[in-house]
C-alpha cells in the first residue's frame, strides 16, 4: 500500500512492482491527477507549455498487479491492526505501507477564511493550476506571495508573457532558504531588469474586492492593483492522518536513511518526511529528485531484512528564470566557509561553501557549467576542497567576437575569500 501519488509515491508504486513482482501493489492518491510535472506548473499556468507536456508518466499498458485509486484521501492509520480508514469510511488492510502523502499549501491568517473573493489561488496541484490558466487572461496584474523556488519561477515565467508581477517575501531576500545575501542580490537585479517589483520583508496587510472579485492587496503600507494573488509561501507535511498512529516524534515523521518509520513494517519518503541520521542530524528534503531517489529506495526495501540508507542527502535543484541561469547545490550551513567567482558584468555569481574541508552547498548563477562534478564532491563526502575551489571557476569558454573582428578583452575574476570581501 502507498499513500501519495506525488513523485516520491509514484516512483515508489513502480519499483515494487520492478523489486518485489509477485507483489500486488495499492497506490491511494487524494488528488484525479498523478504522474504530473509539478515544477514545470509556472509554464503551463503562464500558457507557455500544453498540458499533456506536464505529464511524465502515463499508465500504457495494464498491470493487474498495480491499482490506483485517485480522489482517495487517507482519514486515519492503524498500525497496530495494519489498517487504513479512507474518508469515505472504508477500512483497507496492508501488508506493507510506504507513507508519502507530501504537502499542503500554507496560506497567511488574512486568506483563512471561506468568504474569499475570486482570483485568490494557492499553487500547489493541477487542478488549481487549471482554473489559475482561465483566470490569467484577462486577470493580468498578479501578485505572488512566496519568494521561494515556486514563486521566483512563476514570477519570471508570468512577466515574460506580459503580465504585471510582483513578489512579496516576509524574509530580506529572494530564495531566503537556498541563497545567501549576495546571491540573491543577483536573482534581485535580474527581476528588477525584467520590471517585477519586489517586496521584501513584508506581509500581505489587506486586500480589497469589487463584485467578488480580489482588485488590490496593501503590502508594505502600499495598496498595489492586483487582480490576481497567487499564493506560494510553501508547505507543510500533511501528517493530519497519522496524529495518533504513534508515527510522529514531536509532530514530525521521523525515518532512518534507509527510510524506515518507527513501525517495521512502515517506510516514508518525501517532502512529509524528516530524515534523522544517527548523530542525530537532521534533513528534510524538499527537492523533486530527492523525493524521486526516496521513493525508489523506500520500495527497495520494504522487504528487505538490512534496508540500505539513501546514497545521498543532498537536495540540488536547477532552473532558468527567463534569461538567467541558476544551479542550487545546497544552502549555507552554519560554519561553512563561503568562496565565491563573480563577473558581474555577465551577471555571473558562483559561490561553494567549505566545512572541514568537504564541500556542503552552493550556488552558481549565470554561468551553471560544472554543476554535476561540484555535485559529486558534494555526494562523496571526501576532503576535497582544492578540486571544488577549481570547480567554483568556470571552464574556459569561447567569447563572441567583437564587431572589429578581434576577440573583446578578457579582465581577471578573482576567487575571493571571506576576508577579503569588503577590501
Amino acid at each position: 500500500m502507498i499513500i501519495g501519488g506525488g513523485p516520491a509515491g509514484l516512483q515508489a508504486a513502480l519499483q515494487c512492482r520492478r523489486s518485489w513482482a509477485g507483489k500486488s501493489v495499492l497506490l491511494l492518491e487524494a488528488e484525479e491527477d498523478l504522474g504530473y510535472s509539478k515544477p514545470s506548473l509556472p509554464q503551463f499556468m503562464s500558457g507557455q507549455a500544453g498540458e499533456e507536456q506536464l505529464f511524465y508518466w502515463r499508465a500504457e499498458e495494464e498491470d493487474v498487479l498495480l491499482q490506483i485509486q485517485k480522489g482517495t484521501g487517507v482519514q486515519a492509520l492503524d498500525p497496530a491492526r495494519r489498517t487504513l480508514r479512507l474518508e469515505n469510511e472504508e477500512e483497507i488492510r496492508y501488508e506493507k505501507l510506504i507513507l508519502a502523502p507530501g504537502g499542503f499549501p500554507l496560506l497567511p491568517p488574512l486568506l483563512r477564511r471561506d468568504d474569499l473573493p475570486g482570483g485568490i489561488f494557492a499553487v500547489r496541484t493541477l487542478q488549481a493550476a487549471r482554473e489559475i490558466r482561465k483566470w490569467l487572461p484577462t486577470h493580468r496584474r498578479a501578485v505572488i506571495l512566496g519568494a521561494g523556488l515556486v514563486g521566483i519561477k512563476t514570477a519570471a515565467y508570468l512577466r515574460v508573457a506580459g503580465f504585471d508581477v510582483a513578489v512579496v517575501d516576509k524574509e530580506d531576500r529572494l530564495l531566503p532558504q537556498a541563497l545567501t545575501g549576495e546571491a540573491a542580490r543577483v536573482v534581485e537585479k535580474h527581476f528588477q531588469n525584467l520590471n517585477v517589483q519586489v517586496f521584501l520583508g513584508s506581509l500581505l496587510e489587506d486586500f480589497q474586492g469589487v463584485k467578488g472579485e480580489i482588485t488590490a492587496v496593501r503590502v508594505a503600507g502600499k495598496w498595489l492593483p492586483c487582480d490576481t494573488l497567487l499564493i506560494a509561501a510553501g508547505s507543510a507535511p500533511r501528517l493530519a492522518f497519522l496524529q495518533d498512529s504513534g508515527l510522529l516524534e514531536n509532530g514530525e515523521l521521523l525515518v532512518t536513511p534507509s527510510l524506515k518509520t518507527r513501525d517495521p513494517h512502515i517506510f516514508a519518503a518525501g517532502d512529509a518526511v524528516t530524515i534523522a541520521d544517527p548523530s542525530g542530524a537532521k534533513f528534510k528534503p524538499w527537492t523533486w529528485p530527492q523525493a524521486v531517489a526516496q521513493g525508489k529506495r523506500a520500495a527497495e526495501n520494504l522487504y528487505l531484512s538490512s534496508p540500505a540508507p539513501i546514497l545521498a542527502s543532498t537536495h540540488p535543484n536547477s532552473m532558468n528564470l527567463q534569461g538567467l541561469s541558476l544551479a542550487v547545490l545546497g544552502p549555507r550551513n552554519p560554519g561553512s566557509q563561503v568562496l565565491s567567482w563573480r563577473k558581474p558584468s555577465r551577471g555571473v555569481h558562483r559561490e561553494i561553501f567549505l566545512h572541514d574541508r568537504k564541500l556542503d552547498g552552493g550556488t552558481l548563477i549565470g554561468d551553471i557549467s560544472g554543476a554535476g562534478p561540484l555535485h559529486q564532491l558534494m555526494i562523496n563526502r571526501e576532503e576535497a576542497a582544492e578540486r571544488a575551489m577549481e570547480g567554483l571557476k568556470p571552464a574556459s569558454r569561447v567569447y563572441p567576437q567583437s564587431p572589429s573582428g578581434s576577440p573583446p578583452r578578457r579582465r581577471r575574476a578573482r576567487i575571493l575569500f571571506p576576508e577579503e570581501k569588503g577590501k
